[in-house]
């Protein structure tokens, strides 16, 4: 009697039709490194990329007004971001065949230059149409023997979203990742001695 009254009340709760959530990566499958005609015996240390406040979650942001933000319910990010920057900045930079080895954390202090990168931006915005992602990012490069910035600076990608929707979304992200590796990974290369 009591499995059956259970049973009755479940069938009468209301029931939650949403749509699971939709989990999404970063993923830069085309990036082309700048041609590099030398190769050498420096190790770079790529960190673990840090998001300002705001978008250091794996919730995708977007924005219809500014300064406002707003999250995506359905979906969002496997991992936040910053910490799927990680391997495809260490793959863009292998790729140039620059450095003898690129290593991320934890890895030995061994590295002779070290690539900090924040994440200051990312949010679609609905303040045009059709709407667009901006990807912010300021990257640092660092000289691990005499602890010197050898140089700073930022970047910035805007892309339209092929729809009005999360996915939309991913998918600009992932283009302007692509394009600001373009700019980012030429400007590290620079310092190399």
């Amino acid at each position: 009697m009591l499995l059956t009254a259970l049973a009755l009340s479940a069938c009468l709760l209301p029931q939650d039709k949403s749509p699971p959530r939709q989990d999404y990566l970063l993923e830069v499958a085309a990036f082309a490194p700048p041609p590099i005609q030398r190769t050498g015996n420096k190790i770079l240390l790529v960190a673990v990329p840090r998001a300002a406040p705001g978008f250091d979650s794996n919730r995708i942001a977007y924005s219809r007004e500014p300064l406002k933000l707003d999250y995506y319910n359905d979906s969002g990010w496997s991992d936040t971001p910053a910490k799927m920057l990680l391997p495809i900045l260490v793959r863009a930079f292998e790729t140039t065949g620059v450095f003898k080895a690129v290593v991320s954390p934890p890895a030995p202090g061994l590295a002779d230059l070290r690539v900090d990168v924040d994440l200051i931006r990312l949010q679609q915005e609905f303040m045009t149409q059709p709407s667009t992602v901006r990807l912010t990012a300021r990257i640092k490069v660092l000289d691990m023997k005499s602890r010197h910035v050898l140089g700073t600076q930022v970047f910035e990608a805007v892309e339209p979203a092929p729809s009005e929707n999360a996915h939309g979304a991913v998918q600009a992200t992932n283009a302007a990742v692509r394009k600001i590796l373009g700019e980012m990974v030429p400007f590290a290369l620079q310092y190399v001695g």
